[in-house]
């Protein structure tokens, strides 16, 4: 099979990543923490075990960056376009009064998510957003690293990103026809990237514990408000 045809069939577009978002239910605590979880792998490139065993204090949304632990610890980007949904689900968190020491992407009673819960809940994502291929966690990462690659960056750039050796790298693209050459962008962050949500769509409306008498300048207890966000090329 050509590449190209190889690259249509296996590569997620930024349009489909944007379905799977949208097929995550806004009203459930744990859609939106699902949201958030497709959003953080699609923009960061980190592996799932990686990404479930994150804790709250590793991802700092100011600087963009995460810390992953592990044999292949590092510190890796994080495309503002996950931002929305990471503070979406961090203000749905706060307001269920998860255990700080919980995992990040945690269950509603702060367990931590298993990877076959993580796998079945993308194949359905998918089959609601009308996707008709498996989508899995490991997709995400090869759609992130081929976007990185064929926006320029640097071969060096992608393995650090990645948790890579230079080889296992060029070995990932090697199956979508893409190459990352050495000299390209030298920063991950350098790289363009939108997956801009719609107006309006990033946004929580979960029903979270009693309501309580509160100012009428603040929303009441149980109601997530999260501000629109666009990027801001747009």
């Amino acid at each position: 099979m050509p590449p190209a045809v190889r690259d249509r069939l296996e590569v997620l577009t930024e349009g489909e990543v944007q379905r799977l978002l949208l097929a995550a239910s806004e009203r459930a605590p744990t859609g939106v923490r699902n949201r958030a979880l497709v959003a953080f792998l699609y923009c960061s490139g980190v592996r799932l075990g990686e990404a479930v065993a994150l804790r709250p204090d590793e991802l700092d949304l100011a600087a963009r960056r995460t810390n992953v632990r592990g044999r292949l610890a590092r510190s890796a980007h994080v495309f503002p376009a996950a931002l929305p949904y990471l503070e979406t689900w961090l203000a749905v968190r706060a307001e269920l009064a998860v255990p700080s020491a919980a995992p990040l992407f945690c269950t509603l009673a702060g367990e931590g998510l298993e990877p076959a819960y993580v796998r079945a809940m993308l194949a359905r994502l998918a089959r609601r957003a009308g996707l008709r291929r498996r989508v899995h966690a490991h997709l995400l990462r090869h759609s992130c690293a081929a976007r990185l690659a064929r926006s320029g960056l640097a071969i060096e750039a992608l393995a650090r990103q990645l948790g890579q050796g230079l080889r296992s790298a060029r070995r990932a693209l090697a199956p979508f026809g893409i190459a990352a050459a050495h000299g390209g962008v030298s920063r991950v962050e350098d790289c363009p990237w939108s997956l801009a949500p719609e107006p309006g769509q990033v946004r929580a409306l979960c029903s979270i514990g009693p309501r309580s008498a509160l100012p009428r300048a603040r929303p009441p207890r149980g109601t997530i408000v999260v501000k629109l966000w666009r990027p801001p090329e747009l």
